[in-house]
């Protein structure tokens, strides 16, 4: 781990704080992968005017604190012998704790090592996954349990019911907070990285099949998760994936599309 933190010297690369792609380029294969010129942008701000901020440093570690706290609470309030693992709000609520306190454990590294370290291309292509597959799915919940499941999982005798706290926590705030912070870093994004949380989602779909065939039970008893990841109901649940699939996409596309203006502002500010 330490050898890794250790860094590699920084590519020669045109600028920091990279300029987008054409909308042709982005649609290239290759703009699947998760290579980047300058992995420094991953650690900065865009609208920072110096190489390192303290600013950019402190409200990383804030972001970390709030949602890592949030995931602490959360687990310890409503684990429920394990039953917290099975819902896909509580596993994108766990991946917002990691990413964010992972992007503040790489900006304290690149706060306090010398200006010419970079940190090592594994780790920003891991972090560059999850911070995508992170705020994507964010959105995904978001949308899915404020359309569908609203106002119904608010009664009293739910067993799966939450606070109003963690509830806002969970399902409001991590789209707000993530959109917010897409507009404020440095990093890239690309069109085609939908690909990222679309496996992660049907990753989750993996799961509640393996739950199903299984013979997990809910907290209600039944054997399905959601009713509609019922697989006794096969067409709900085809219905369910597909339509999901289209959402995901649709949303990673208006966050790339949060990336395009935040580089637009920047170039007629002359932060690019």
């Amino acid at each position: 781990m330490f050898r890794l933190l250790a860094g590699t010297e920084p590519e020669l690369s045109s600028g920091n704080l990279q300029e987008p792609l054409s909308l042709r380029d982005e649609l290239r294969f290759r703009r699947l992968g998760l290579h980047h010129h300058s992995p420094t942008d991953f650690l900065r701000s865009q609208w920072q005017s110096g190489p390192k901020s303290s600013i950019f440093l402190a409200y990383r570690w804030a972001l970390g604190g709030f949602f890592g706290a949030g995931v602490v609470g959360c687990i310890s309030e409503y684990y429920n012998n394990g039953n917290f693992f099975i819902f896909l709000t509580n596993w994108g609520f766990v991946l917002c704790g990691v990413t964010s306190i992972a992007g503040a454990i790489l900006v304290t590294f690149y706060h306090y090592k010398p200006e010419t370290w970079v940190p090592p291309s594994c780790l920003i292509k891991v972090y560059w996954a999850c911070y995508w597959t992170n705020i994507t799915l964010a959105c995904v919940i978001a949308f899915a349990y404020w359309t569908a499941i609203y106002p119904k999982d608010r009664v009293l005798t739910n067993p799966t019911r939450v606070s109003d706290l963690y509830n806002i926590w969970t399902h409001l705030l991590p789209p707000i907070f993530f959109t917010i912070d897409n507009f404020l870093v440095a990093q890239p994004a690309r069109l085609l990285h939908f690909v990222y949380p679309l496996a992660f989602l049907h990753t989750y779909g993996i799961f509640a099949i393996l739950f199903y065939a299984l013979g997990g039970r809910n907290l209600d008893g039944k054997h399905y998760i959601y009713p509609f990841l019922n697989f006794a109901r096969p067409k709900i649940v085809l219905k369910t994936v597909t339509y999901l699939s289209i959402v995901l996409v649709s949303l990673s596309s208006l966050e790339y599309g949060v990336y395009r203006l935040r580089n637009f502002i920047a170039r007629k500010l002359g932060y690019l």
